[in-house]
């Protein structure tokens, strides 16, 4: 186990570790800031570099738009072609006049490659042409003419796109004026169409310096939109037809628009992260926008990023290695110290534990002699340590041959375990041993001798013999209990075979009372079918002599035969019930979930339309789901309630209750009422066939109600009881079964 550092070189080490992290993160937040300002420095570089593109740009436009009023200068301040306009216009038909005006339009249109060139008379209608031309020009242009008239002076329109074939131009409007006594009078209108492919869009397009994503767009507000009127470089576009709503204030076109300027951050109409410069072109609604996506400006960074995390990773390496170095130089100095001091505490451990064994240990050179003893060993051989050392071990044995063999063994094999000898001391007393050896070695693997340990075996002997005297009795008790074991074995067996014997007689008994049962409910049903047909008879019989011979019959005989039909209308109910109760040993079980609070209701509805005139309270408390045949079910509740209407028949305020709760692995379910209840001690005649507890003149029924109740329960493999009270009402419960 190493031994914990003292104070002092905790101490070390810890102000080792402290110079170690902070100067670190004195590296780690250096290089940090000198990323950062390199971050800074690109950035700021890269928005110089824009705004000075943004600047080369509009001033690239605004050369364009003055090269452009220069050309039209010619025909703006030229009085002759003044002149021979007017004089067309005077006469259409002067060939002279037409053929000059034609001959510098065409000039014109050749030299600077213009698209086209019309001439227009005041009312804006199209009078001279070169090329193809849509015959609305004049009113499309409206504005951009009346512009031009009212300020006398050349006017550039802004662009303008053909929606029938995506057709985009610019044009250049001159207004030609004569001066007369009156002052100046408006002839007529030059209108250039110049096409933006020419020049204006390669100007903007191309790009002063190497870039993968540098762009210039030029773009203008137009209503709540801002409208891009060039092509784009990294998306296939038509000019001015790609819009987006002023909303998107992150794209940089939108912030031009709206009237920032200098450098912007923002996303570009492909969603790419970009720097901006934005500036508005003089003397127009158009702004130039400058930008390159920010991955491209920060590209460098990466490279620079590298090397400033390789210099902190090699300052922090080098710092590491000072201070290990130092801290190593502390450690060895301190280990050095500790190995000299546990070397001696070392030689001491190793004496006291040679002492302190209580079986003799002894150390044997190579060449067989004693090194070194214990006090068991002077004790064993009654020799001092001082006479033991340097002599031949094998001496002091009853069988010097087999030890010597034994310590061959050990550099033979390295080790030997439990070697039997026996030791013979001074006075010639022998003592048994076991010898356990092994050879030792040097730091360098050098074999140094022997080191054996003699184990004292005389008491383990002694025990040994004990141990198989008892073992041998042991052996005989066991073979007298395993006969006991045969003999009580054979008399299992006899009764198993006794038992199953009587298994067989009851499982032929129970077959037996199945096919009984199932006779008995046969007869039941045959007896009650066949009594109906009399009773119905005798009950007819009757009623016919009461309705034809009653005036004849005095009242004791007409008493007479209402008591016969009131018995036979009881029989009759009586062979009902024990129908519906016979059949219930035959119907088959439609299992299903119950909403058991819906059937309640059910069969409470029913009842109310039977006993109108009865205001009961009913409370339904919490009744769980049931499983079970739906139309049983349901039997088993209108037999229940209609009990608790009937026995409440005479209570002035009537109460019943309906719930149920879990308990287990079945759900119980119970009707509670405050009638007339019942004395428990005639429970057991509760759920017998025609068994009741009431006489029939106070509470009619024939008693087979809530044996009918019992039985559908029993075949849902459910349980039925009721506690009750004489005058303080009853409660009957039933259980079901949950499905898995």
């Amino acid at each position: 186990m190493t031994k914990p550092l003292p104070k002092k070189n905790k101490n070390i080490l810890f102000t080792a570790l402290t110079i170690f992290f902070s100067a670190s993160a004195l590296i780690i937040i250096l290089g940090y800031f000198i990323y950062q300002n390199q971050k800074k420095d690109i950035v700021n570089a890269a928005g110089q570099k824009l705004t000075a593109i943004a600047e080369l740009k509009v001033w690239e436009i605004n050369n364009w738009r003055h090269e452009r009023i220069g050309d039209a200068s010619v025909i703006y301040k030229n009085n002759i072609f003044a002149a021979n306009i007017m004089q067309y216009f005077s006469n259409p038909s002067s060939p002279a006049a037409k053929n000059n005006i034609l001959s510098l339009l065409s000039a014109t249109q050749k030299s600077y490659q213009y698209k086209n060139i019309l001439l227009l008379d005041t009312n804006k209608k199209i009078r001279l042409v070169l090329g193809d031309y849509h015959a609305d020009y004049g009113m499309i242009h409206s504005r951009a003419i009346n512009e031009a008239v009212g300020k006398y002076d050349i006017v550039i329109s802004d662009f303008y796109i053909n929606e029938r074939n995506s057709d985009i131009h610019l044009s250049l409007i001159i207004p030609i004026m004569i001066i007369q006594k009156s002052g100046v009078k408006h002839i007529g209108t030059v209108m250039i169409i110049m096409d933006p492919h020419m020049r204006l869009y390669p100007t903007i397009k191309l790009w002063p310096v190497p870039s993968d994503t540098g762009e210039a767009l030029l773009v203008h507000r137009e209503g709540n939109d801002v409208v891009y009127l060039n092509e784009l470089r990294h998306i296939k576009n038509i000019p001015l037809m790609m819009k987006y709503p002023l909303t998107e204030l992150s794209l940089p076109a939108v912030k031009a628009v709206l009237g920032w300027k200098g450098v912007v951050y923002g996303t570009d109409y492909r969603k790419e992260s970009v720097l901006a410069a934005v500036k508005a072109v003089p003397d127009t609604a158009w702004f130039l926008v400058a930008k390159v996506d920010t991955e491209e400006i920060y590209a460098p960074l990466a490279t620079r990023f590298w090397i400033i995390v390789f210099f902190i990773i090699i300052n922090i390496l080098v710092l590491g290695v000072i201070v290990a170095y130092i801290w190593r130089h502390q450690q060895a100095k301190y280990y050095r110290e500790q190995y000299e001091l546990e070397d001696k505490r070392a030689f001491l451990y190793a004496r006291s534990l040679i002492e302190a064994s209580l079986d003799p240990l002894v150390t044997i050179s190579p060449q067989g002699k004693i090194m070194d003893v214990n006090e068991s060993t002077e004790s064993i051989t009654g020799r001092s340590r001082k006479e033991l050392i340097g002599t031949n071990f094998s001496h002091y044995f009853t069988e010097p041959e087999k030890a010597d063999q034994g310590y061959k063994l050990v550099f033979e094999n390295g080790i030997v375990r439990n070697y039997p000898l026996s030791i013979r001391d001074v006075s010639g007393k022998v003592t048994e041993v076991l010898y356990n050896a092994s050879l030792y070695k040097n730091e360098a693997g050098e074999v140094q001798g022997i080191f054996a340990a003699a184990r004292d075996i005389t008491e383990t002997r002694r025990i040994e013999k004990e141990l198989q005297a008892a073992h041998d009795e042991l052996e005989l008790r066991v073979e007298e209990r395993t006969k006991e074991l045969q003999i009580a074995n054979e008399a299992l067996q006899s009764e198993i075979t006794e038992r199953k014997e009587i298994e067989k007689l009851i499982e032929l008994r129970t077959k037996l009372l199945e096919v009984t049962n199932k006779e008995l409910e046969s007869f039941s049903y045959s007896v009650s079918h066949d009594l109906r047909a009399p009773l119905r008879a005798i009950d007819g019989y009757t009623r016919m002599i009461l309705r034809d011979q009653r005036d004849k019959l005095d009242d004791d005989a007409k008493r007479k035969f209402d008591l016969i039909r009131s018995n036979t209308q009881m029989m009759g109910k009586f062979i009902d019930d024990l129908l519906s109760f016979s059949r219930l040993g035959r119907l088959e079980l439609n299992m299903t979930r119950l909403d058991m609070e819906s059937l309640v209701n059910d069969v409470w509805m029913e009842l109310q339309i039977i006993n109108p005139d009865r205001k009961i309270d009913l409370k339904i408390k919490n009744i769980p789901p049931g499983w079970g045949d739906r139309t049983l079910i349901k039997q088993v509740y209108s037999n229940l309630l209609s009990n608790a209407v009937k026995y409440t028949n005479f209570k002035d305020k009537v109460y019943v209750e309906v719930g149920g709760y879990k308990e287990g692995d079945e759900y119980i379910y119970y009707v509670k009422d405050n009638g007339v209840g019942f004395d428990m001690e005639y429970y057991d005649k509760l759920f017998g066939v025609f068994q009741r507890l009431h006489s029939a003149d106070e509470y009619e029924g024939t008693g087979v109600g809530l044996a009918i109740v019992q039985r559908i329960i029993h075949r849902h493999g459910g349980r039925v009881w009721a506690n009750a009270m004489v005058d303080k009402g009853a409660t009957f419960y039933f259980t079901l079964f949950q499905k898995d």
